[in-house]
């Protein structure tokens, strides 16, 4: 299992493709955002080129997601599931975030109370 994952053509264009369009930006926007070119940016994400690890970390800056999120079918760890279910706590108002952080302090509290 581990080597069949290992061997497996790491392909994140799809993912790229859906964050951006679900936050609305067009393929000319992101590579205007980024100082790239769009055909770049069309190129990442049909997979004909894996594009830099700069660029990488500059598309999960302007999508608000982490690279975690992008890679998260190639990666072998257990957590990593976290990404998905947080993947809008940026969006929310500080005090909806506020109100989040004090639930799990809470929650967490209740836990070590009762082992």
């Amino acid at each position: 299992m581990k080597s069949e994952i290992n061997n497996k053509k790491i392909l994140i264009g799809n993912i790229l493709k859906n964050t951006r369009k679900s936050l609305g930006l067009t393929q000319e926007k992101v590579a205007e955002y980024l100082g790239l070119a769009p055909r770049y940016i069309s190129d990442i994400e049909r997979d004909k080129t894996k594009g830099s690890l700069t660029t990488l970390v500059k598309l999960c800056n302007l999508y608000n997601v982490t690279p975690t999120f992008i890679l998260k079918d190639y990666l072998n760890t257990v957590h990593i599931d976290i990404d998905d279910k947080l993947i809008g706590f940026n969006n929310l108002t500080e005090n909806e975030k506020f109100i989040v952080q004090k639930l799990i302090q809470i929650m967490n509290q209740s836990k070590n109370l009762n082992p």
